[in-house]
């Protein structure tokens, strides 16, 4: 009887462990399927839809071309991909959804286009974007010029849509860009569609352009052949004049300039080229200019005019040394001045200059007589400057030069 209940306690606690492991399972097949499509709530599939559509294009050919940070993601990044936290800031895709599950649902549904990593949670493309495919689509893109910016904020007064509308007519278009140039910072936070961004970034000032490009090559030789104003460079009269209605900050109606991107481009390298050369040739022909400007000036240096005279006392100044000259020459002051002898020198200095304004045997004469004056012959003449206690101690040494 003892056997039989111990046996019967076995099964139970076999049957209880069972029990718990097919529940544990299920648990996690629901925990497994409650990200998948069946369990998502009606506004979550709805999402999917649009959050699809944003994905479709942030990683076509034509964002990516005009699309810094996703281009950097797929071809700088070690593992070429987008992390789904960073698409999940984007604002257009955040006003769907924030969901991660939602965005990779998304995705997956891409699956022809798209490659969802769920263990790493990033996202990349089946076929990668390199740098050859930079240029391919300036064969199927037009460029639009006068385009209407504010004069306040310096933003576009037209929408993307308004621009795209205009030419859905003659095919798919790719995209509309609207074009900028860098400016100074910023002091406002910018809210691109990467969420908000740094205070300090440049401010994008508007160009009154945009590019547009189309999926296909015969939808822009449709679009072309109707609407182009440039051609050759010389404007021409389209067949559909391509026309911006008047709103309330558009006062007017507004009509569109449209030529070839291909033709925009080679215009633009035509103009920087000859800007360069003018600017190289601009180079070359200043230095013979300048050469016939500059006049040239001949130093006739001439030995024997300059005595240098060094060990001069605290208290000499310009006058006791044009009257030591004097002395030693036999003449007064003024006539030292009168035969245009220089003294340089400033006052506190212990060395001098006296300058003769030519070759003369009265400078040899000057220098012997200099190599045995002491100093009290420099001194200044006011008593109150001069220091008896050095009196006639310094020599004075002159050296002709």
């Amino acid at each position: 009887m003892a056997e039989e209940t111990k046996n019967e306690e076995v099964v139970k606690a076999d049957e209880t462990t069972k029990t718990e492991e097919t529940t544990k399972t299920e648990e996690a097949k629901e925990n497994k399927s409650s990200d998948t499509p069946a369990a998502m709530s009606d506004e979550d599939l709805k999402a999917v839809v649009a959050v699809k559509e944003r994905l479709q294009f942030f990683f076509s050919d034509a964002n990516i071309r005009q699309d810094i940070f996703i281009r950097k993601h797929l071809m700088s990044s070690d593992d070429k991909c987008v992390p789904v936290d960073a698409l999940l800031r984007f604002n257009t895709i955040k006003k769907h959804s924030e969901k991660s599950s939602v965005l990779i649902h998304a995705a997956k549904e891409l699956s022809d286009s798209l490659v969802v990593d769920e263990e790493k949670m990033t996202i990349t493309r089946v076929v990668p974007f390199t740098k050859e495919m930079m240029d391919e689509n300036i064969p199927r893109s037009l460029y639009i010029k006068n385009l209407p910016v504010n004069e306040s904020s310096g933003r576009y007064d037209v929408r993307v849509d308004e621009i795209r509308a205009l030419f859905d007519k003659y095919g798919d278009v790719a995209i509309v860009k609207l074009k900028y140039a860098g400016g100074p910072p910023r002091n406002n936070r910018n809210h691109g569609h990467y969420g908000p961004g740094n205070g300090n970034a440049r401010r994008n000032i508007a160009l009154a352009t945009a590019l547009i490009e189309f999926h296909k090559q015969e939808d822009l030789d449709k679009a072309a052949e109707a609407t182009l104003t440039i051609k050759g460079g010389e404007k021409v009269d389209p067949k559909d004049k391509i026309k911006l209605p008047e709103t309330e900050t558009r006062k007017s109606e507004i009509e569109l300039e449209v030529v070839l991107l291909s033709e925009h481009i080679a215009m633009r390298n035509e103009e920087r080229s000859k800007r360069e050369t003018k600017k190289r040739s601009a180079l070359e022909e200043k230095p013979a200019v300048e050469g016939k400007e500059i006049p040239k000036f001949k130093f006739d240096w001439k030995p024997g005019c300059v005595i240098k005279v060094r060990g001069l006392p605290e208290n000499c100044d310009r006058e006791a040394m044009l009257s030591a000259i004097g002395k030693g020459l036999d003449i007064s002051s003024d006539d030292v001045k009168a035969r245009k002898i220089y003294v340089d020198y400033s006052r506190g200095q212990t060395d001098g200059a006296i300058r003769f304004p030519e070759q003369s045997d009265s400078v040899a004469v000057v220098v012997k007589k200099i190599e045995r004056w002491r100093t009290d012959d420099f001194r200044c003449k006011s008593r109150r400057r001069l220091n008896p206690r050095r009196r006639g101690r310094e020599e004075v040494l002159g050296r002709l030069h």
